[in-house]
């Protein structure tokens, strides 16, 4: 993990708070009939009119300013012009933002319409997920302490994705370490997870926290498009995901 100086820290405050206006400045942008590509011009121009840079663009190939993930997509949902949003969706959306240097990274859900009662539930399970996991997190504590209070928050009420982390962030999206949204003491972990998730949280450090969880079965596929992850049975699924600081006493979200 990257030890950063105060300055760089007030810079990823500052690209926190764009990100914070964005996802202010959607909520009433994001409705039926507009499509996912449309979604992600609002936001790149956002982005840039507010001094701040579109971090994902072009990011290892990908052509985007945001993932738009809807319904059964669980994750990095390449925007289409043919995506149209329709009442009773919900999208979630993925999106980094630089300003001079510093990363950040978040994501919210909006909802289309009137939406089921199990998207609901799900949809606030994730965020709760979230909520119980930063609970008293502090300098110190094992990365593994969080993936542990996730499947501890979900307890077999729906599928945790096993495949995907949150991580660290900084001066680049992805930094170490990784960070699972399960508990890595389990038998059935892969030995190389437990050794990465073992890692000592500082004060300073900068992590991303990101439950995602599925209405039915833990499993993803990826789409033919090379992004898209979605979920194997066709369920819905939900994300939500901050950047935070840690400190001595717990933690600081900046987005």
């Amino acid at each position: 993990m990257q030890k950063y100086s105060e300055k760089q820290l007030n810079n990823l405050r500052v690209a926190g708070k764009i990100l914070r206006k964005l996802f202010v400045y959607l909520e009433d942008k994001i409705k039926a009939g507009i499509s996912t590509l449309d979604i992600d011009k609002l936001a790149e121009d956002f982005i840039t009119n507010n001094g701040g840079e579109p971090v994902l663009k072009n990011y290892h190939g990908y052509g985007h300013t945001i993932c738009a993930s809807v319904n059964e997509e669980c994750i990095h949902g390449k925007p289409r012009p043919d995506k149209i949003l329709c009442d009773g969706d919900i999208v979630s959306i993925d999106c980094d933002v630089r300003y001079r240097g510093m990363c950040v990274d978040a994501t919210r859900i909006y909802t289309i319409g009137e939406i089921s009662d199990e998207a609901k539930e799900l949809i606030k399970t994730a965020k709760d997920a979230f909520y119980f996991a930063i609970d008293g997190l502090k300098a110190g504590d094992r990365v593994s302490s969080i993936g542990k209070k996730i499947e501890k928050f979900i307890n077999k009420r729906y599928g945790i994705i096993e495949t995907y982390f949150g991580h660290g962030i900084g001066k680049n999206v992805h930094e170490e370490p990784l960070i699972p949204n399960f508990d890595i003491d389990r038998t059935d972990v892969n030995p190389r997870i437990k050794q990465i998730a073992n890692t000592i949280l500082y004060e300073g450090s900068v992590i991303c926290i990101e439950p995602m969880i599925n209405l039915g079965t833990k499993d993803v596929v990826l789409q033919k498009d090379g992004w898209t992850v979605a979920t194997a049975d066709g369920k819905i699924s939900a994300h939500y995901e901050n950047t935070l600081i840690i400190t001595e006493n717990g933690v600081e979200i900046v987005t």
